[in-house]
């Protein structure tokens, strides 16, 4: 029989099916860098929306768990290659272990040490709590990229 000349090559399917998971990954972390859209009452990120589907998130990390999943500290004399290692592995380290946006800054900046830590904390003192830990994660790489 011949082929359907309205049929899709399985490539193209395959390219299809990349492209949709990569753009419902995209808007999954924008969403919750931004925390647009998945707050619930209690201000937690237990559910959102991606693709037409809900996701459902068991528990809100804990800090215990947080660094159950090891991540590294950074003192800020290492480099930026060090720095460049440093962010690989919050990045990873605040998926693998569920960390809500809430949560993302408090306990990333906790793994600063020596001259970044004051660092962090004159931010902290100048800015505030509320506007330094309800940044996106992108801000904070940024202002370390800078400085």
């Amino acid at each position: 029989m011949p082929p359907n000349k309205n049929s899709m090559s399985a490539t193209a399917i395959e390219e299809l099916i990349a492209q949709r998971v990569a753009d419902a990954l995209e808007d999954y972390e924008a969403n919750r860098n931004s925390g647009n859209g998945n707050d619930n009452e209690n201000g937690s990120h237990n559910s959102g929306s991606v693709g037409g589907r809900t996701l459902h998130t068991s528990h809100v990390c804990t800090y215990k768990e947080f660094l159950n999943c090891q991540p590294l500290n950074f003192k800020g004399i290492e480099g930026a290659v060090e720095l460049a290692h440093w962010v690989e592995k919050m990045e990873f380290v605040l998926h693998i272990s569920n960390c809500t946006f809430e949560c993302q800054m408090k306990y990333a900046t906790c793994t600063l040490l020596g001259g970044t830590l004051t660092w962090w904390n004159s931010h902290v003192g100048t800015v505030g709590h509320d506007a330094t830990y309800g940044m996106p994660w992108k801000t904070l790489m940024k202002m370390m990229n800078e400085n």
